[in-house]
């Protein structure tokens, strides 16, 4: 597992840190200094000196929370933040999505500040990190929170405040670029003690994803699915490599940066560099376990008792889909004692737990290591796959889709797949990963809309949430940010 998440701390607030306040100019003096610089970039991602990391916070609470494969339960005690976001009543004063943006720009800053600070030509490797990373973190700002600064040196706070929301293609072109030189200037993979940094072909998946983004809702450039074509023609077969044939194997810490293509990376014993997403996967007072035959006795979650849409669940068992014990348990036993104990039944999402009560190397609720992925094969598969059907190439696409059928128990298709099938395959495959909240946008408004509503009306008639509008497709901007600038204008309706 490489060391990414060992350094770095991190701040409250982002902003942009001032030239006349940064002491990094007697920094980056040899290639162990850039190292280190780069280790740090990566540990933002991470907990970072906080209690949560950037995946529970965004990818869960702020991404899969919102869609509609998960819901709340009526006696939840979440907190105030997690409960807004599932019930679309969040506000621009949510500490959650604060805390989303700081982060997102706190890395922009740390890649700014190693770019500025070396020359091209020198740490290619890491100016090539660097600039993956950066173009990731306006990816993801783009995607929650739409035009935002677009910032690519050091800058002062005084200017920094006055610059404008960029135009959505002006970011893209940056994004575009950053990911082309980072996948130009890469090894496909690293391994070793390097397992688990950013390789060329993690930079040709993103920029096909961000293609595949930009085809859909809001900009709906047609063009843009061409593009996604052929970056993934190039690394198609480079992805086979890390494919994975059963499904099961890829969330064990033995297969941790071998099945995968982009991941958050953790681990467990207590140097504040655990995942804190197993934390959030269902009820539990603040001490004791709620699932005491797989968790050590200390281990306790945040209130959450999120729980997974049964109508899902039922259709996968109807189509004996493999994928669905391993990523959902459907009760435990609420004790060891074989005497005493009880069965409670509830649909979890359990892919990220390690099942061990006998485990002493995790030390708390946000000590678990397991890796979280971001890009694996199947995320190119099914782009790949979407990309083709859209460019009149269904007939291309079929095998793409039959290897993630077959791969769960399912029969190929019959015929060349349709959209619909690329649907269906995304929403049984990443279940708890966080992508189909971004997935049902880009597929357009009111497919969007209709979708969360429907599910909302099913789930949370009666929690005092509201049905999700045309607002909740983007976050609010932070209230914090706002406060500093008076160019900037709200998104609609917050």
């Amino acid at each position: 597992m490489m060391s990414a998440l060992l350094v770095s701390c991190d701040k409250d607030i982002i902003d942009i840190d001032p030239i006349e306040n940064n002491t990094a100019n007697a920094f980056y003096q040899n290639e162990i200094e850039a190292r280190q610089a780069i280790t740090g970039i990566y540990a933002r991602l991470g907990r970072n000196g906080t209690n949560t990391d950037f995946a529970t916070d965004y990818y869960w609470l702020a991404s899969e929370n919102r869609s509609d494969l998960l819901y709340l339960s009526e006696g939840t005690s979440a907190q105030n933040d997690q409960l807004e976001l599932r019930k679309y009543l969040i506000s621009a004063n949510s500490g959650t999505v604060s805390g989303i943006f700081g982060r997102l720009y706190s890395l922009i800053k740390d890649a700014n500040s190693l770019l500025f600070r070396t020359k091209e030509g020198e740490y290619t490797r890491y100016r090539a990190e660097a600039r993956f990373l950066r173009a990731f973190a306006y990816f993801e700002l783009l995607r929650s929170f739409g035009p935002v600064a677009l910032i690519t040196e050091p800058i002062e706070n005084r200017d920094a405040v006055a610059l404008p929301r960029e135009e959505p293609q002006v970011i893209y072109a940056q994004i575009i670029a950053d990911l082309e030189y980072a996948a130009a200037n890469l090894n496909k993979f690293y391994t070793g003690a390097d397992a688990g940094r950013i390789g060329s072909v993690a930079a040709n998946a993103l920029l096909g994803q961000v293609y595949m983004t930009m085809a859909g809702y809001p900009l709906n450039d047609a063009t843009a699915y061409a593009k996604a074509e052929s970056v993934y023609a190039g690394i198609i077969a480079d992805v086979d490599t890390r494919f994975n044939p059963d499904y099961t194997k890829l969330f064990i810490l033995a297969n941790e940066n071998k099945n995968d293509i982009f991941s958050i990376q953790f681990a467990s014993g207590g140097s504040n560099v655990g995942s804190s997403l197993p934390g959030f996967i269902t009820n539990s007072p603040s001490s004791g376990s709620p699932f005491p035959e797989w968790t050590y006795a200390t281990y306790n979650l945040q209130g959450q008792d999120v729980r997974v849409d049964t109508m899902l669940v039922n259709r996968m068992k109807a189509r004996g889909d493999k994928r669905l014990m391993a990523s959902i348990d459907t009760g435990y036993w609420n004790s060891t004692n074989a005497a005493t104990r009880s069965w409670v039944t509830r649909n979890i999402v359990t892919k990220f737990l390690e099942k061990d009560n006998t485990n002493t190397t995790i030390k708390a609720w946000n000590d678990f290591p397991r890796n979280f992925t971001i890009i694996r094969p199947a995320d190119v598969y099914l782009y790949y796959a979407e990309a083709l059907i859209a460019n009149g190439k269904a007939a291309a696409a079929k095998p793409y889709v039959d290897k993630l059928r077959t791969r769960a128990g399912l029969t190929p298709l019959a015929a060349a797949p349709t959209l619909e099938n690329i649907k269906e395959e995304r929403k049984y495959e990443f279940i708890g990963e966080g992508r189909r909240y971004f997935d049902l946008v880009r597929w357009g408004q009111t497919e969007a809309i209709n979708t969360l509503s429907a599910f909302a009306r099913h789930y949370h008639s009666n929690t005092n949430g509201q049905l999700p509008s045309a607002k909740d497709l983007l976050l609010p901007i932070p209230q914090n940010e706002l406060n500093t600038r008076n160019n900037w204008i709200q998104n609609p309706d917050y």
